[in-house]
């Protein structure tokens, strides 16, 4: 019997950049769909590529307006934040003719995550997340590590469970291995600023995993059903 193949949920963050269109295009080529988490100053910018993405079956997630440390920042402005970005996103999908299928967020980088001061700061924002109408997608099948793994239960923002490190170094995908080895699907990061040539090998090596590319079970059959 065949060993049953392995999910994985693309995800990317910090976009759109400069060459998003050529990613995405790139991704469309292969029959991939990701989840774009992008910053709401650079929506602005790019509007009409990230409406074209929506069109095309992308997801766009909410990454805060303009990357500001979560863990730095009043609650208020963490709101506020994930707001400003909120209403740009429902526009976009708005222009796209295309019904937003979910509300994903995913933080910014924090510099003060692993203090235990800021505990009570995370959960202030995750009831700010809740309050917003954002959810934990339907991810299957997930072996989530010690160290994602109680975040991930407790919180309503998007971990991964799989960083590439944008090819940090050339072999890094090589060498995981565990890609395969692990029983569980992933949640594979990307980040939307290394350039077109890095995304693609990387992608390339991905793809040569012999992996199936997903989205989550609901913003699947948004797809399908436009």
């Amino acid at each position: 019997m065949l060993a049953a193949e392995k999910a994985v949920y693309l995800t990317i963050d910090d976009g759109p950049a400069e060459d998003f269109v050529q990613k995405v295009n790139f991704l469309n080529a292969k029959g991939i769909l990701a989840i774009w988490f992008c910053m709401g100053e650079a929506l602005e910018r790019f509007s009409k590529e990230a409406i074209d993405a929506i069109k095309a079956g992308h997801i766009i997630g909410n990454r805060s307006y303009d990357h500001a440390d979560f863990s730095a920042i009043s609650l208020h402005d963490a709101r506020e934040q994930i707001e400003r970005t909120d209403r740009i996103i429902d526009e976009l999908y708005t222009k796209a003719e295309t019904i937003r299928p979910s509300k994903l967020f995913r933080f910014p980088f924090m510099q003060h995550l692993q203090d235990k001061a800021f505990d009570d700061h995370f959960e202030g924002i995750q009831r700010v997340l809740d309050q917003l109408g954002y959810h934990q997608p339907s991810f299957e099948n997930m072996q989530y590590s010690e160290r994602i793994s109680g975040s991930l239960k407790s919180g309503l923002h998007v971990e991964c469970t799989w960083d590439t490190f944008d090819l940090e170094r050339a072999d890094v995908v090589n060498e995981r291995d565990d890609l395969q080895a692990s029983n569980g699907n992933e949640i594979i990061m990307i980040h939307d600023w290394i350039s077109v040539a890095p995304f693609k090998a990387l992608m390339d090596k991905l793809i040569a995993k012999n992996v199936v590319f997903q989205l989550p079970k609901e913003m699947s059959l948004q797809n399908a059903a436009m």
